[in-house]
């Protein structure tokens, strides 16, 4: 019988010959709200991580390689280093002015891969991956939300949910005053748990900004929820069906969002088959493979930053 090893069991390979990367993320310029309560902080905490235990060099003082998770703008690429975008959100602010400042492009969205192309430039697909582990639980919570409000004003799917007869509870900065408070949770969920909130709720809810919706920039909370063996109501985005093979249900008005909710939390059977359709193909989108993705690129360029 042979011996499957897993992607976090494989050897570690030592790659301490090749440049150094250092990581920036736009939650790095900001210290209102903290830090953790940024999806970005947990992406690059994730990505150091993993890349540590490959056995990359990960060093943000004076690295040779600079990867940037692009969520703003604002990061100044430097002539003395080898520039790495990973485009993940907000693509109405791209230009080609941006993309330029870059010797690597990669890019979660393989619709708007298209239009950097449009303004000149190559990108690669990669989508963010998600650490979430596959959990069974019961299920303890009616409707959850996880986000942070936008300016203060509600967020979409929180607007359009109304107040249904059902738990409702919400994590997230900004929400005080804006919600009832027994809806509210607290302004942070603790991170290492989140696959066991995902996993004991009957329906996790998202959203997105409308240039991630019209663009393909899928949220990376819905794999986290998939993953983890959670069932997703959200607003629509570009491609999304397509990618989780209709598993995470979605909606286009308050009217259709509502009766999502009413048949999907008497429907068990239903909603656990999506979850576990949307399992199957989220689990595949591992840390792992991503960070190795990129190895491979830099070892193919190693040569050029090391001269």
């Amino acid at each position: 019988m042979g011996i499957v090893l897993h992607e976090h069991m494989l050897m570690k390979k030592d790659y301490s010959s090749l440049p150094s990367l250092g990581i920036i993320s736009y939650s790095d310029l900001y210290d209102i709200p903290e830090k953790k309560v940024w999806g970005d902080y947990w992406f690059k905490k994730n990505l150091v991580a993993t890349f540590e235990e490959l056995g990359y060099p990960v060093n943000n003082s004076s690295p040779k390689i600079k990867l940037h998770l692009f969520g703003e703008p604002a990061y100044q690429t430097s002539s003395d280093t080898y520039n790495i975008l990973w485009l993940h959100s907000h693509p109405d602010w791209i230009t080609p002015e941006i993309l330029e400042k870059y010797q690597k492009i990669y890019c979660i969205s393989t619709y708007f891969i298209k239009k950097i192309s449009t303004m000149g430039f190559q990108a690669e697909y990669l989508m963010i991956p998600t650490h979430m582990k596959p959990l069974i639980r019961g299920k303890s919570h009616d409707i959850v939300f996880i986000g942070n409000t936008k300016k203060n004003t509600l967020r979409p799917v929180i607007r359009d949910l109304g107040y249904p007869p059902y738990r409702v509870t919400v994590w997230g900065w900004g929400w005080d005053g804006l919600i009832p408070a027994e809806w509210y949770g607290g302004m942070y969920y603790e991170n290492s748990r989140l696959n066991e909130l995902y996993a004991c709720s009957k329906v996790v809810l998202n959203d997105h900004h409308d240039d991630m919706r019209r663009e393909g920039f899928l949220n990376p909370r819905i794999l986290d929820v998939l993953a983890s063996g959670g069932f997703v109501i959200s607003d629509s985005v570009l491609g999304m069906d397509e990618l989780l093979d209709h598993s995470v249900v979605t909606y286009e008005t308050p009217e259709d969002l509502q009766r999502a909710i009413r048949y999907y939390m008497q429907e068990d059977k239903e909603r656990e088959m999506l979850a576990k359709r949307g399992q199957e193909i989220a689990v595949r989108f591992a840390y792992p493979r991503a960070c190795k993705k990129i190895i491979q690129h830099i070892e193919s360029i190693f040569d050029r930053v090391s001269s």
